[in-house]
């Protein structure tokens, strides 16, 4: 429901001050524009649909502007849903705002720190909204602030005092420099103070380096809107703690506090001096005791060598949440980490070792203030590729980084999985410097026999498979490279059950990929596989039944990206195997919708193609000469479409080419080509009105070429058809 339009005062009061001036043409939405408003009010429409208004606004150093966009219409029905942005010279977004003051229209308050031109964008929440509006803006000098808003600040703030200071205005930040040293724990408090002229409606707590990379932050504590936070430095330094408003929402007094204390201790250290020790194959069990704690082992790695290092959850209720760990170099500079490549939040590292000498794995938290019981392993070598391997995917879900080295290695994952438990898993090339170029999965059962193996079902040349497990237990997965000498960076992802019967659970199918082999397993079940489509591209889709247990007749349906449906088929195909041609009007995204006619159940492979029937010798469409047919289309004048076919010699075929669909091919055109592109037949108007017919008897036996097309230039459906 759309809520009212409210003006705020100081909107009000410029109305009412200033007459508003009008744009009357409509003014580029970029940084094109030479439209202009100033301080006070200036009327613009949104039309039509889509439109977007840019202005140039001058702005002063020193300078705060205060700029609304109403809705100027006296309708509710009529009027739009304003949003505001803010736009600086290079074109880069530094203020927005959809709703504000309890109402749909919008207004941002913007400091400026130089002199020069911003720009200021209108537009609709809903494109297809049009209607008038009203800028209204205002300016002033910014406030004088009491401590500074950056790392240049020369406020400081000491332990065990108050200070009281002020948020000045929406946006403002005050920055504070603390010195801090090792072996002491700070809290910090950001509190409203309560006896201000104007307290601080929500404080918002920040602690960042001198770059300005936030360290830890707190916006609620302790029930209250009040921010709190524990900090223990790792290094001696300069810190800087800001205080602001939630959301920079807000302005008024706060109190901030700094009190220090003696940092509880462990035996393992956070730097190089640590004492802690981490021994191959023996595996730690440690925690982190405290707020800010984290744990260096030393541990001393060979040149050339490969190491796992797994960093799990404890035991019991005390259990470390979510591990992270990471791998620093000898002169302690970071040279690895993961956070939840061990599955369920475990942390898990391969690396191998650029130079022999003395390393350091930190165990620690996600959040800098986890605590709790962890397990740390470290094991040498690469992921086995044998059943003998330690590492293992979940079923219900996982998400893998791996490395495959060196050239021709092979990683194995366990897998558990129940009677009948389905699930799809993924192998994909890295997004990094060394990806693996044409990713390779197989999967095998416990006693090492090979269930399945896929190599380009994904996207591109990358890996996808489904399998349901005909009986309980144990499953390998191996990941590997296409070649021989493969080696890079892959994910390896699972996905539990089976391809969803919708567009959310739907697998992505890229044309001109090598297609999917997947499972309808139970009377009902459908697949969904969603395929992106091209603007006036041809595509032609089939489903085939898949050795062992093929899908004995299956079910094909097209469906646009709201799922309705466009086109059926259920043996348009070689036997009764389904078969789709689609030229997208719009191009975007469609569903492939996959089941079995009257409940079969069986395996199955889709493929798309994202070209129309080849017209030569080299086509891909084949036709079964024992009795089949296609339904497809003349694109344009001249075009033909080529189908193989293994004829016997001395049987008579009849072959049919005839208009089909809302627009048929008018005059259409039957020609027969020996295994050598030789026409030996051919026939023009011997079926029904203008559609071709052929009675023929091939002398020899083998491959022929059967070939449609369109006489005079005509164009259109056809279905083509061959009958023993």
């Amino acid at each position: 429901m759309r809520g009212k339009l409210l003006f705020g005062a100081a909107t009000a009061a410029l109305l009412l001050a200033m007459p508003a001036a009008a744009q009357d043409v409509d003014q580029p939405g970029d940084a094109s524009t030479q439209a202009r408003i100033s301080v006070g009010t200036t009327d613009g429409a949104i039309s039509p649909a889509g439109d977007t208004d840019w202005y140039r606004l001058r702005v002063e150093e020193g300078q705060r502007y205060t700029i609304a966009l109403d809705a100027n219409s006296e309708s509710e029905v009529d009027a739009i849903d304003p949003v505001l942005t803010i736009y600086n010279e290079a074109g880069e977004q530094v203020a927005y705002n959809d709703d504000s003051n309890g109402s749909l229209n919008s207004q941002v308050a913007y400091n400026a720190s130089a002199a020069g031109d911003v720009f200021v964008e209108a537009r609709a929440f809903n494109e297809a909204s049009t209607g008038a509006y009203r800028f209204t803006i205002s300016a002033a000098a910014i406030p004088p602030d009491d401590a500074g808003n950056d790392a240049n600040t020369r406020a400081t703030a000491a332990t065990g005092r108050d200070i009281n200071g002020t948020i000045e205005y929406e946006g403002d930040s005050d920055w504070y420099r603390l010195n801090v040293r090792t072996g002491q724990r700070y809290r910090i408090a950001l509190n409203t103070n309560a006896g201000a002229e104007t307290p601080l409606g929500d404080p918002y707590l920040r602690l960042v380096d001198s770059e300005g990379t936030e360290l830890n932050a707190s916006d609620d504590s302790e029930g209250s809107l009040n921010s709190l936070l524990e900090y223990t430095p790792q290094a001696n330094g300069t810190v800087y703690v800001v205080a602001s408003a939630y959301a920079d929402a807000y302005q008024g007094g706060y109190t901030l506090r700094v009190d220090s204390e003696r940092a509880p201790t462990d035996g393992t250290s956070a730097n190089r001096n640590t004492r802690g020790r981490l021994s191959l194959g023996q595996p730690l069990n440690a925690s982190l005791d405290f707020a800010g704690d984290s744990d260096w082992y030393r541990i001393r790695l060979t040149e050339g060598q490969s190491y796992r290092f797994r960093l799990n959850s404890g035991e019991g209720d005390n259990a470390l949440g979510d591990p992270l760990i990471k791998l620093i170099g000898p002169d302690g500079v970071e040279l690895a980490m993961d956070d939840d490549g061990g599955g369920n939040l475990n942390s898990y590292l391969e690396f191998m070792a650029p130079t022999t000498g003395n390393y350091f794995v930190e165990a620690r938290g996600f959040m800098d203030d986890a605590v709790g019981a962890y397990t740390l392993i470290a094991s040498e070598g690469e992921i086995p590729a044998d059943a003998t391997t330690d590492v293992s995917l979940s079923a219900e879900g996982d998400y893998r980084e791996g490395v495959l080295a060196p050239a021709g290695d092979k990683d194995w994952y366990r897998l558990e999985l129940a009677e009948g438990q389905s699930v799809r898993i993924g192998l994909t090339s890295a997004e990094s410097a060394d990806p693996l170029p044409d990713p390779y999965l197989i999967l095998y059962g416990a006693d090492g026999a090979e269930l399945t193996r896929d190599d380009d079902s994904g996207d591109g040349l990358n890996a996808w498979l489904e399998y349901t497990a005909t009986s309980a237990g144990p499953v390998f997965v191996e990941a590997r490279g296409f070649g021989e000498d493969a080696a890079g960076r892959y994910v390896i992802s699972l996905n539990a059950g089976e391809v969803g019967d919708n567009a959310e659970m739907a697998e992505y199918l890229a044309a001109n990929s090598e297609g999917r082999v997947s499972l309808i397993g139970s009377e009902g079940d459908v697949d969904w596989f969603a395929v992106d489509l091209v603007e006036g591209r041809p595509y032609r889709f089939y489903v085939d039944g898949y050795e062992p247990g093929p899908l004995a007749d299956p079910l094909l349906t097209l469906l646009d990206e709201n799922g309705q449906q466009l086109a059926q088929d259920d043996d348009g195909g070689a036997g009764l195997n389904s078969y789709l041609s689609f030229t997208s009007v719009t191009g975007g995204r469609y569903y492939l919708a996959v089941s079995g006619y009257a409940g079969v159940q069986g395996r199955y492979f889709i493929r798309a193609i994202d070209t129309e029937v080849p017209g030569g010798v080299n086509s891909d469409e084949y036709l079964d000469g024992a009795g089949d047919d296609r339904i497809n289309r003349i694109e344009i004048p001249g075009d033909v479409d080529s189908y193989h076919v293994e004829l016997e010699a001395g049987v008579r075929y009849t072959i049919d080419v005839r208009g089909h669909g809302d627009s048929p091919l008018g005059d259409a055109f039957l020609t027969v080509l020996d295994a050598n592109g030789e026409r030996v037949a051919s026939d023009d108007d011997a079926g029904s009105g203008m559609d071709a017919r052929l009675r023929f008897t091939p002398l020899t036996g083998g491959s022929y070429i059967l070939q449609a097309s369109g006489l005079g230039g005509s164009t259109g459906g056809y279905q083509i058809q061959i009958a023993r």
